[in-house]
């Protein structure tokens, strides 16, 4: 079976750290919680900039990055990432990087 490619693709793509790991982890705890109100509120301002069509905000599982605090976004195509990301960062996010799009 032939792969086939998406028809419509995001200008601008968040994706949000939420993952979690045990307390006495050495890497630490994971991003979380933390990482699941960057989510929600990354998605807000989204909404609330009517731009869902364009700009996609995804939760994800590690992306390698694990901040002592906050939580890691990686913003693409910018091919950028944002360590100790917290939920009030969330408009200077989409300011930055899809105000434009």
């Amino acid at each position: 079976m032939a792969l086939k490619t998406a028809d419509r693709l995001p200008t601008v793509h968040f994706l949000v750290c939420g993952n979690t790991r045990p307390e006495d982890s050495p890497l630490g705890r994971g991003c979380g919680l933390v990482g699941e109100h960057v989510y929600v509120a990354l998605k807000q301002e989204v909404t609330q900039q009517r731009a869902t069509s364009d700009v996609w905000v995804t939760k994800t599982a590690c992306l390698g990055l694990c901040p002592k605090h906050g939580a890691t976004v990686a913003v693409y195509p910018a091919r950028v990432f944002y360590t100790e990301v917290e939920a009030g960062d969330a408009e200077e996010l989409y300011q930055d990087h899809a105000k434009n799009r």
